[in-house]
């Protein structure tokens, strides 16, 4: 208990940090990348093609085209690539985790983890093509688009729009139960690590230092102050991903969906105020 009540007051004391330099404050200028570099005309039909949800089959295939997406993205020092560097090394590991089948439902987490992608792919379609895209994943484009937000914001403005509003509705497509939760915490369990390497590579690509970006997105380095070394990030990890299933639960059930979706998004905006502090205090 107090370590939650010790959590809920470094949330409200950055969003209060968000808050005071609403209108006055300004992002570190980025020197690099370029932000947004427009696309040839084969790349922009090559990255529409692969981009499109209807003719995804598998998430094998979905790995492949991630490569490919991100290639193109960081070879031009395209922003919005910065997202594609994360998905094609958490692809490249979720899919032997998958081959092996250890879950009590391999079939569902198969599902639940294509589907998860596929909301990605919907997204980056309607922006390529002028079609559909989700307030969220506006943001992320928005944002990426705009040098002066930092590398470490754009990363985060993403993980808000996938976990916190993309997961629970990829959760509700596919049928969750309650008896998947065991195999959906499995999951992420696995992935955990696999973020070690994804800052080296945005370093490398987008010039981003974001050697503890990570930690961060879960409030780990910061709050670990609060509540103890070591113990944030699993800790917020945990939290974000039971919101997500008890969001992706409630969402199956016309009773409580509406609320479910107001909660979702009510997490998503505090959330991204949260990052808007942190960002203005040059910790992302």
């Amino acid at each position: 208990m107090m370590k939650r009540s010790r959590l809920a007051m470094f949330i409200a004391a950055t969003a209060a940090i968000a808050v005071v330099s609403t209108g006055t404050a300004t992002a570190t200028p980025q020197s690099e990348p370029a932000a947004v570099t427009a696309l040839d005309t084969a790349e922009l039909a090559e990255l529409t093609r692969l981009s499109d949800p209807a003719t995804l089959v598998d998430l094998h295939d979905g790995a492949r085209r991630m490569d490919r997406i991100a290639e193109v993205l960081t070879r031009n020092g395209d922003r919005r690539g910065i997202f594609a560097v994360f998905y094609r090394s958490i692809l490249h590991d979720a899919n032997p985790l998958l081959d092996a089948g250890n879950f009590d439902d391999p079939q569902w987490a198969r599902a639940v983890s294509l589907e998860f992608f596929r909301e990605y792919l919907v997204n980056l379609h309607g922006h390529l093509t002028g079609g559909a895209v989700t307030p969220g994943w506006q943001r992320y484009y928005d944002m990426a688009a705009d040098p002066s937000r930092s590398p470490g914001r754009v990363a985060a403005s993403a993980l808000d729009a996938h976990l916190m509003v993309d997961f629970p509705a990829a959760l509700a497509a596919t049928g969750t139960r309650v008896e998947n939760t065991r195999d959906f915490f499995a999951i992420g369990d696995s992935l955990i690590n696999t973020t070690g390497h994804i800052t080296d590579e945005l370093h490398a690509i987008y010039g981003a230092k974001l050697a503890g970006f990570f930690g961060l997105y879960f409030v780990g380095p910061v709050a670990d102050i609060a509540l103890g070394e070591g113990n944030t990030s699993y800790l917020m990890f945990q939290s974000v991903r039971g919101t997500s299933l008890t969001s992706g639960l409630a969402l199956q059930v016309p009773a409580t969906a509406g609320a479910a979706e107001v909660a979702m998004y009510g997490l998503y905006n505090t959330a991204e105020t949260v990052f808007d502090g942190l960002e203005f205090a040059n910790l992302i």
